[in-house]
């Protein structure tokens, strides 16, 4: 699972972190700006947006038939086809948050392990030899509908998956199909595979699966952070920095051995993202939204809305904190499954893939785990090579 606000809160423009990835909910930070900074903004980016929305609207009608729409329990979603279609091997990519963005994957990595945005996204090389496919989860990126995140389930994820699944095989002459789970898409795909009474069929269809940062429950990727965060903290007051701050740090993480509010859980990602030190920057996420909304589909005016409804739903949000039933169901998964984990990730710690590679019921000739050495939460440097190649080599092993 990862976040969809990665701010620092000790910089210039930071607040709280009240959300997980690609949040744009910029009023707090806003409130922090000098006046002259808040008229520039405007003058700049209401025209920019202005038109985006004026592009949006006249290039979407006249869109390819490989970016359309599905529609389920008041959730319109939209779903990106990429790359070689001709190949018959069709890769689905399910993105992270919960609340975050599929299809600006096509353009951009959204999650970037070193918190630089703006690079083009690790799974982009796939199109080369295969069709990739970018779509939105609901209440989700550039999704539509009136679906109320506070009615939702991960099942409610899987089942939206199966319609993905569904509508392409209807679309397309499909040879080999694999998913990509990352961060919180592993969930999504988890109850895919192993949770919906279809579970068994839905295995079927699938050629192979991988788990690319992901966590199944948050429980217990928290419990292997805290133990870190904290020796973290420690270190930090004992050198004389930031002292106050990783106190407090302290007493947050010795009164919480688990979590089950989502209000400690934004905290944690707070000092999680800041013991990795890769926030995003509030600047680095408009500028990048702007610039990928002028050359495709993507409008930054509707993710922002979007993410804000999903992260500010406090039932859902809650029942995502502490819901650890995928977990118990991990043992059905038996298709070829390859596990990617960074060796310094917090928010998806390499514990997490052990586990998963452990328990699932795949045989061991059929699963293999990657460690990216060098990587937080997204692959980096020398590893973004490691991790790509890894990909390819299990397509075309189970294709």
């Amino acid at each position: 699972m990862h976040l969809l606000s990665r701010y620092d809160p000790r910089s210039h423009c930071g607040s709280l972190a009240r959300g997980r990835e690609h949040a744009l909910d910029i009023r707090g930070a806003v409130k922090r700006w000098p006046r002259w900074v808040k008229v520039l903004s405007a003058v700049i980016l209401v025209p920019v947006f202005l038109l985006t929305g004026l592009y949006l609207s006249i290039a979407v009608s006249f869109w390819p038939d490989d970016y359309f729409w599905v529609e389920r329990e008041d959730a319109v979603m939209p779903v990106w086809v990429e790359g070689n279609i001709d190949s018959g091997v069709f890769v689905v990519f399910n993105h992270g948050g919960p609340g975050s963005v599929g299809t600006l994957e096509s353009i951009i990595e959204v999650s970037p392990g070193n918190g630089q945005m703006g690079n083009e996204s690790p799974i982009k090389v796939l199109e080369e030899q295969y069709a990739v496919v970018y779509w939105d989860q609901r209440h989700s990126g550039m999704s539509k509908g009136s679906a109320d995140p506070n009615d939702s389930t991960p099942d409610s994820f899987g089942e939206d998956l199966a319609l993905v699944v569904d509508e392409l095989d209807a679309r397309y002459d499909i040879q080999s199909l694999f998913l990509i789970g990352q961060s919180w898409g592993h969930t999504v795909a988890t109850s895919y595979l192993a949770n919906l009474e279809e579970w068994a069929d839905n295995q079927a269809r699938v050629d192979g699966y991988i788990a690319y940062k992901g966590n199944q429950e948050l429980q217990q990727a928290y419990v292997v952070a805290r133990e870190r965060i904290l020796v973290h903290a420690q270190e930090q007051v004992t050198n004389g920095v930031d002292v106050e701050y990783w106190q407090e740090a302290e007493e947050f993480y010795e009164q919480r051995p688990v979590i089950t509010e989502a209000t400690d859980f934004m905290h944690h990602i707070e000092y999680t993202y800041g013991v990795m030190d890769s926030s995003i920057s509030l600047m680095s996420r408009i500028m990048n939204s702007v610039r990928a909304s002028l050359f495709s589909p993507f409008n930054g005016l509707r993710l922002a809305p979007n993410n804000s409804k999903t992260v500010q739903a406090e039932e859902f949000m809650s029942y995502i904190v502490s819901d650890t039933s995928l977990t118990d169901v991990i043992p059905r998964i038996e298709v070829p499954t390859l596990l990617v984990y960074g060796r310094n990730d917090l928010v998806a710690p390499v514990e997490v893939g052990e586990f998963i590679y452990t328990e699932i019921g795949t045989s061991d000739a059929d699963k293999e785990l990657v460690v990216l050495e060098q990587s937080r939460h997204g692959a980096e440097d020398e590893d973004v090579a490691k991790f790509q190649a890894a990909i390819v080599r299990f397509i075309e092993e189970y294709r």
